[in-house]
């Protein structure tokens, strides 16, 4: 476990797990963080319901609307290291659907 690397949680509501967009498509939409917030991101996390759905490696490029304040077409790459944790439900009550955390404080609970 290494608490030194960020992880980027995304929040999808049900709402969104029923949209016709691919998943992907939708945790790369427009999310209300500070780019620099994310400069030391390595992964994404995606929930639905506190369930996890889908884990990628955050690459490089992304774009920032200064005006909204607002990040979209996260490059979002497929990877398999936190793949272990897909359909674990985890206890990340926040009311913001776009958080930082620790993978032990999203993991070991």
């Amino acid at each position: 476990m290494d608490d030194k690397k960020n992880i980027l949680v995304i929040k999808l509501s049900k709402e969104h797990d029923e949209s016709d967009k691919p998943l992907k498509d939708r945790v790369s939409g427009k999310w209300k963080i500070s780019p620099k917030r994310l400069d030391d991101v390595e992964f994404v996390v995606v929930l639905i319901l506190q369930e996890v759905v889908a884990t990628y490696r955050l690459g490089d490029e992304f774009k920032y609307n200064r005006s909204t304040g607002r990040v979209e077409d996260l490059e979002l790459i497929e990877d398999d290291t936190y793949e272990k944790y897909i359909g674990q439900f985890v206890d990340y009550k926040t009311s913001n659907p776009a958080t930082l955390s620790s993978e032990s404080n999203l993991f070991d609970k």
